[in-house]
């Protein structure tokens, strides 16, 4: 009797994995480790929509298996058997979205322990200090700029390891960080998106999806007391609060070709949260100027209108980005703020930006030289069609001058060995170009 029992339960637990393994789509690896010197594989540019990319509510996902530092590994359907639903949250350093999210994910482990399991997936970087997979072009952020978050796309599978390592000096993440492989395999199938998110149920079924985590009007507490039938406390349902704004500055000055930014606090000045329409009202810029918003979240250039919640006794730190053209130029833009809820809790605010006069030296056509290797790591070697000597100058990302000499030849090596990794401006008189050191 007893041997019978014992041959149905072991059949039971046969039948019942056989079947959470049965209902993944199939697997997309990896099926091993990855070597340290594996390049990462390069992606097409994706600016479409996250919402629409990966996998939607109710979608089975795909089995897969990934590494931490330690050489453990994730497997998704061996997960699945523990009966806890697993929360997948993808990242990278160089997303400050993310980062500022680190206290949500830790407060999410912390609240539902034992009732769920959540990792984050280290994918691709974001806001590189070379060309963002999500623009098609450089765009470090003013958060990575002021928090000195400036590094390159790792070309191998052992830089984006040490990338994992890195960001341990940055944020103080309490749970597993499992990494994509060198293909982007994870990214490629529950992506593309820097920092979106699957809670996913025993049968590998996706319960609810957030293109951003957490973002509003998604609320990670909310979803996981409605599945769970659990009052975390957490769970927010918006608000009639009111916010003011501290405008930190209102015009910028620079260099062509960089982008700038003017900041502007929100802050929520009552107890109830409260939900915000930020509109561009106006606009005089170059016709080769854009603009962008970063908020909760780094909008795309040409979105000119979003909606931003901000929890009561909170602050919201924005800043609207000048992408400026290589030529010096100057343009504005009319901002507006209105209170969703209360019309009267509104605020609008001009903010500009300029190129001019950035240099004291002589003008000449940016045809006059041209510049190789870009990225660069210990030279650049620069060709100007010579007509006497020209004043060179290397300006770090703060539009502080980092060299300055003269270029003397018509083809002449310039010595960049000792600068640290970044994006910099090159300048001839007031031409300008834009490049990366490694």
């Amino acid at each position: 009797m007893s041997i019978n029992f014992k041959l149905l339960l072991t059949l039971s637990l046969f039948f019942f994995y056989a079947k959470v393994n049965a209902q993944l789509l199939p697997f997309i690896g990896l099926n091993a480790e990855p070597a340290n010197n594996e390049a990462i594989c390069p992606e097409p540019y994706y600016t479409g929509s996250f919402s629409q990319s990966g996998f939607q509510k109710n979608d089975l996902v795909p089995d897969f298996k990934l590494y931490n530092l330690n050489g453990d590994s994730l497997h998704l359907s061996e997960k699945l058997q523990s009966g806890r639903p697993v929360l997948l949250i993808s990242s990278s350093l160089t997303c400050p979205v993310f980062r500022n999210k680190v206290p949500v994910i830790n407060q999410v482990a912390a609240v539902y322990a034992g009732l769920i399991d959540v990792y984050v997936i280290y994918t691709i970087e974001a806001h590189p200090t070379d060309t963002s997979v999500y623009f098609g072009y450089v765009n470090i952020t003013s958060p990575n700029q002021t928090q000195g978050v400036l590094f390159p796309s790792p070309q191998n599978y052992g830089v984006r390891k040490a990338m994992v390592d890195t960001m341990s000096s940055f944020v103080n993440l309490n749970v597993p960080v499992f990494i994509d492989g060198p293909c982007n395999e994870w990214w490629n199938n529950f992506g593309p998106a820097p920092n979106n998110s699957y809670l996913i149920d025993t049968n590998g079924r996706v319960l609810s999806k957030h293109a951003w985590f957490d973002k509003s009007p998604d609320d990670i507490f909310c979803d996981l007391d409605s599945l769970l039938n659990f009052n975390s406390s957490n769970c927010s349902s918006g608000g009639n609060g009111t916010f003011g704004i501290n405008v930190l500055n209102n015009s910028v000055n620079g260099n062509p070709g960089r982008i700038l930014y003017d900041y502007v606090d929100i802050f929520n000045n009552s107890g109830a949260d409260v939900s915000i329409l930020i509109k561009s009202l106006q606009k005089n810029l170059p016709a080769d100027w854009q603009t962008a918003y970063c908020a909760d979240i780094c909008y795309s250039p040409g979105t000119d209108s979003i909606v931003v919640n901000i929890s009561a006794g909170d602050t919201l730190h924005f800043s609207l980005d000048f992408i400026t053209g290589l030529s010096p130029d100057s343009g504005s833009v009319r901002l507006g703020l209105r209170n969703s809820q209360n019309t009267a809790n509104q605020f609008s605010v001009w903010l500009s930006a300029s190129t001019f006069g950035v240099s004291n030296t002589k003008t000449f056509d940016e045809t006059d030289f041209e510049f190789s290797p870009n990225p660069c790591d210990d030279y650049i070697k620069i060709k100007s069609k010579m007509t006497n000597e020209k004043p060179l100058q290397i300006f770090n990302w703060q539009g502080q001058i980092i060299l300055e000499t003269y270029l003397r030849n018509e083809n002449e090596f310039i010595d960049t060995s000792n600068l640290i990794s970044g994006i910099y401006v090159l300048k001839l008189g007031n031409s300008s170009k834009i490049f990366t050191k490694l």
